[in-house]
């Protein structure tokens, strides 16, 4: 019991830590918001090589790094050249590394390591992105609020009532009964926030809710199924108590770009 009590312990001092440095970099913006979300991204890439090298792949992470790297320098220092001029020479050129390394590194190694570039690395771009709104600061961290919400709802009304498994392959301890949870609490608060701060309608936060709550539960699931064809319990060690940075981000780093899809044609439209 008396481990069970310092492990509880060593998460909550690591949540709140980790909540207060990233709701201070969300507020100030600028480089330590950037520093922060560059940080993450990068964490989390070398926590999926980790998970790819497990797996027995060898994706092409030189490249992946470059690709990534590029990205966030083209986002930080404002070029404003498309995506597409970015990711194309990269993919083409991991292509023809695959082709020379073959069959040392194959097809699965290519489309994980694409893979792997737009969720450690493009996925992440959505933070800034989102950021870069009027009253970014407000999106931000409504969306993280609204995970968090929908997480806690998922966890307490699961321990509750949850008798049906959601995807018991993945996530043994998810239940039907507590992603409804997350569900309708999370759709709730989106509503709710809509009616106090007024940036959009009931309506669309209704949409808004169901958007985060689906987002995240799949995006859980994602990084859980990943995890299990690694055959690790973690990504990573990053966080005392809480795993590595993935298992923390997986939710929002579904949410973050549908999110900014959301606003930028349906709440800004």
């Amino acid at each position: 019991m008396a481990l069970d009590k310092k492990n509880l312990t060593l998460r909550v001092i690591t949540a709140v830590f980790w909540i207060l440095v990233l709701i201070a970099a969300f507020y100030w913006g600028g480089i330590p918001f950037y520093i922060l979300i560059a940080g993450a991204s990068l964490l989390s890439f070398f926590e999926y090589h980790r998970m790819m090298v497990h797996m027995g792949k060898e994706i092409p992470s030189i490249l992946c790094l470059v690709g990534g790297v590029l990205l966030f320098a083209n986002k930080i220092l404002g070029l404003h050249y498309p995506w597409s001029m970015i990711l194309i020479p990269v993919i083409i050129a991991m292509g023809i590394q695959m082709v020379l390394r073959y069959p040392k590194m194959d097809f699965t190694d290519l489309g994980l390591g694409i893979f792997g570039l737009f969720y450690t690395f493009v996925f992440y771009i959505y933070f800034l992105e989102i950021r870069n709104f009027p009253n970014g600061f407000f999106w931000l961290m409504l969306s993280m609020v609204l995970i968090w919400i929908g997480d806690s709802s998922a966890f307490f009304v699961g321990s509750s009532l949850g008798k049906n498994k959601l995807s018991p392959n993945l996530s043994p301890k998810k239940s039907v009964e507590g992603a409804v949870g997350e569900v309708v609490f999370t759709v709730v608060a989106a509503v709710l926030a809509g009616v106090i701060f007024r940036h959009y309608t009931a309506v669309q936060g209704v949409f808004l809710g169901l958007l985060v709550s689906l987002g995240a539960i799949f995006g859980d699931l994602l990084e859980s199924s990943i995890k299990r064809s690694a055959g690790v319990k973690d990504s990573g060690n990053f966080l005392p108590g809480h795993g590595g940075i993935l298992d923390r981000f997986d939710s929002a780093l579904l949410v973050i770009p549908l999110v900014y899809f959301y606003i930028l044609y349906v709440i800004f439209a």
